[in-house]
């Protein structure tokens, strides 16, 4: 009888337990549930600010090669960037003979629902920009832009074409040597009066270096120190291409 008695008050006990485990296992579940449902809403809740983040790449460069770093915009609100969701583009050139280098700014854009795109192409209004190596000022395009290819449909597309690019050097250079560095610093800006028209809007944002051998390819007259951020196109024997 004692032993009987001691089997049940046993398996009782196990049964007591394994309800216990049972329970602890559910309430782990459940708490490992709502961190990832809470962590997946804080998530959601960043991405879809739309205030971004700053977006740096970094490229090594050799003759005639090319480099690109490309940055999206969208989802804004009004005032949601206010200079710190840079989009910057490190460059350092490598090549064994020294170079020219340019870089090309291009920019696609499209309305959401408020129908207005979010980069318009006036610079003053909705999404602006502006670029610089820190101590010259690269033109970001401007004007009505255009359709149709190789702009992805829907989009409006604008370029700034092969701005001359300067050596970081104090003293500015328009021929990089090994090691060398410049670095390009777009700062997009979404002011808090921008108003309804562009809600839902985006905009794509890419920014491409190129480099050149220098002693072969001699840069025309009129690409100069007093040009640089500035378009310098092929003239004559030179080219980028």
């Amino acid at each position: 009888m004692n032993a009987l008695v001691t089997s049940f008050r046993s398996s009782a006990a196990a049964g007591r337990r394994w309800r216990a485990r049972v329970l602890y296992a559910i309430g782990l579940i459940a708490a490992i549930s709502g961190l990832l449902v809470g962590f997946a809403i804080a998530a959601q809740i960043i991405t879809g600010s739309g205030t971004g983040s700053a977006t740096a790449g970094t490229v090594v460069m050799h003759i005639d090669g090319t480099g690109t770093q490309v940055c999206d915009y969208g989802l804004l609100a009004p005032g949601d960037l206010t200079g710190t969701a840079t989009c910057t583009l490190s460059v350092t050139y490598r090549g064994s003979i020294p170079a020219h280098l340019a870089l090309t700014i291009r920019i696609s854009s499209k309305a959401g629902s408020g129908g207005a795109p979010l980069y318009n192409g006036t610079n003053a209004t909705g999404l602006t920009m502006r670029l610089g190596d820190g101590r010259h000022s690269f033109t970001v395009p401007t004007g009505r832009g255009s359709t149709g290819r190789p702009c992805p449909a829907g989009y409006t597309c604008w370029t700034a074409p092969d701005e001359l690019a300067a050596t970081g050097a104090r003293t500015p250079g328009l021929i990089f040597h090994r090691g060398d560095t410049v670095t390009f610093i777009l700062t997009p800006l979404f002011i808090s009066a921008v108003g309804n028209s562009y809600q839902g809007g985006k905009a794509k944002v890419a920014l491409t270096v190129q480099a050149v051998q220098a002693p072969a390819n001699p840069l025309p007259a009129t690409c100069n120190v007093s040009t640089i951020g500035h378009p310098c196109p092929a003239s004559g024997t030179f080219t980028w291409r």
